[in-house]
């Protein structure tokens, strides 16, 4: 992949555990949304490589304008064994042979996060797992887009023993600021 500028880190996460497949009315629903919203022939699901996502296609438009009403989807993903919901829409491509682009949004009670690594290792797992990439290609995510902060992770991830791992997650990042601690003597 390009190099931005910064500091550049790859970042590669435990197997992808597979939940429980979700009722696509009922997922809508909480996301504020009509069925006709979601991706077609996208199953919403819980996928985890440390911390539970419901992994979430929808179509761009309804990407773009996505407004999670909070109290609802905190109570529904609490009973269904997820933290938060990382709703993510496939983006046209530019041209034949580029790797896939995806744009993703994680809202959560208190904003909006413009990249999250950890949702998107299990993104790419979801996409391998239910055809949308292929094993071990490389897919990139923008993220932060809405909040004029883009980010953009490359992730992999390959099919295996029924599964999928080999999951990586990369990206630059710009330090902005720096510290130290001092502990007594």
């Amino acid at each position: 992949p390009e190099i931005e500028s910064g500091v550049f880190a790859t970042m590669w996460q435990k197997d992808a555990e597979f939940g429980d497949l979700h009722d696509r009315d009922d997922v809508a629903r909480v996301l504020g949304l009509q069925p006709s919203d979601l991706l077609d022939d996208a199953q919403p699901q819980t996928v985890s490589t440390g911390n539970p996502f419901c992994i979430v296609a929808l179509k761009l438009e309804a990407l773009k304008r996505l407004a999670i009403p909070q109290r609802e989807a905190s109570a529904w993903l609490a009973e269904k064994r997820a933290r938060w919901f990382y709703c993510i829409a496939p983006e046209p491509s530019a041209a034949s042979g580029e790797a896939p682009v995806w744009r993703a949004r994680m809202q959560f009670y208190s904003g909006e996060d413009p990249a999250t690594g950890s949702a998107a290792g299990c993104a790419i797992a979801w996409l391998v797992q239910h055809g949308f990439a292929h094993s071990g290609s490389e897919v990139t995510l923008r993220q932060g887009l809405e909040l004029k902060r883009p980010s953009r992770i490359i992730v992999r991830a390959v099919r295996q023993d029924g599964g999928v791992g080999g999951i990586s997650v990369s990206g630059s990042t710009i330090p902005v600021a720096t510290g130290a601690f001092f502990l007594p003597v």
